[in-house]
């Protein structure tokens, strides 16, 4: 199996894309879909394999370009022979053509493919794009080629990556298209009144039962595919530390304070941060802890999709204002996470003794954190991302 990288794709796929496979990144118009196809390239080059792409869409400097962006070299790929070109734009619009291989007339385009594919056994290829492919050689041919290619690919063991804008086809051609195909991905928007981000959804893989989940993605410059958490809300009983805890997991985050009776400084409108971990973005809202303060809880909860529950292991006496403040929020029909911060003092309770406490449920996570020794931070993190993709 060869590994994508792309945050959970590789889980959906049963950890990755069998040799000799084909794969189609299907894409509404408007949302990113290259970044896939070359994600996935880029991954298996620092593994050591080989690939190339064949480009119809952009010069090959341009899209050299691209993955400096996203913080990749494909100029040393090229540079050393592991990552080469097919060129099938350059002469179409007047530039210089470059790439191990060019294509000056389409009717050619089957052919330098398959010499492109017989020379990286067991590699990687990227098809960019069929839309123009389809622009080129009509409907009938291009799936013809599309078959003969993952006819030849399979022999080869090569990978085939095929990025695919869906414009206004014929829902027979898409058919076609993707029954050729051992596995499709589809990216499309997701709306709700308006449209709310970019996600992805395998539908299926001839090797594997994929999830049926769709997962919301962000394509980062540099970073490439991370899956996008659109707002996690961390809260809690005052002092519980909810700030620190915040901050912990985004070092670039904000409170808003104030001095509270003009001498004890207290947050009293929220923390925002923003999470970056193990291919997860986030944005992260702590909240207040005082009662008095409870309509900014209604207010930022709106919308949450996950949720840490902040406590104070060594104050049994709190526990019943964090279970007031999971209801308040809404936390009890979301992911939600129990932090139980303070593990570090002498008096503070285990997390079996704080389950009894609060009689919460087993199926909500309670994990030991000490913020001052920065100890079960990633736990809680792990936790709460394995609930809400699981």
């Amino acid at each position: 199996m060869k590994k994508t990288h792309i945050p959970k794709l590789d889980d959906f796929l049963g950890g990755g894309i069998p040799e000799g496979s084909s794969v189609l990144f299907s894409a509404n118009p408007g949302v990113e879909c290259e970044a896939f196809g070359y994600q996935t390239l880029q991954s298996r080059l620092e593994d050591g394999d080989h690939g190339f792409i064949f480009t119809n869409v952009a010069e090959p400097s341009n899209i050299t370009y691209e993955f400096d962006k996203f913080g990749w070299n494909l100029g040393n790929s090229v540079e050393d022979g592991s990552a080469f070109f097919v060129d099938g734009s350059s002469y179409f619009i007047g530039a210089p053509v470059s790439g191990r291989y060019s294509i000056e007339d389409y009717s050619e385009v089957e052919e330098v493919v398959i010499k492109a594919i017989g020379d990286i056994p067991n590699g990687v290829g990227v098809i960019n794009n069929l839309s123009t492919l389809i622009d080129y050689q009509g409907d009938e041919e291009t799936v013809r080629i599309i078959n003969k290619w993952n006819q030849v690919a399979k022999e080869m063991g090569t990978i085939l990556i095929y990025i695919f804008t869906q414009w206004d086809y014929e829902k027979d051609l898409i058919q076609k298209i993707e029954e050729a195909m051992d596995c499709v991905v589809n990216l499309s928007t997701i709306e709700e009144r308006v449209i709310i981000g970019q996600g992805f959804m395998v539908t299926g893989a001839s090797w594997t039962t994929p999830s049926s989940s769709m997962v919301l993605f962000n394509i980062l410059r540099p970073g490439g595919v991370k899956i996008f958490i659109p707002k996690i809300l961390v809260t809690g009983p005052y002092n519980a530390g909810k700030s620190s805890f915040v901050k912990s997991i985004a070092p670039d985050s904000v409170s808003v304070d104030r001095m509270a009776l003009g001498q004890v400084p207290t947050t009293i409108a929220m923390d925002i941060g923003h999470v970056e971990y193990k291919g997860f973005i986030a944005d992260v809202f702590g909240t207040p802890g005082q009662e008095r303060f409870d309509l900014i809880l209604d207010v930022l909860s709106k919308e949450a999709v996950g949720a840490f529950i902040l406590v104070d292991s060594t104050t049994p006496k709190t526990f019943a204002r964090a279970k007031e403040m999971i209801k308040r929020c809404k936390a009890e029909a979301i992911p939600k996470v129990i932090v139980a911060n303070k593990q570090d003092l002498p008096d503070a309770l285990s997390t079996d003794e704080i389950r009894k406490v609060m009689n919460i449920d087993h199926s909500i996570p309670i994990v030991p954190v000490s913020l001052l020794n920065n100890e079960g931070i990633d736990d809680a993190l792990d936790a709460l991302l394995e609930i809400l993709y699981k």
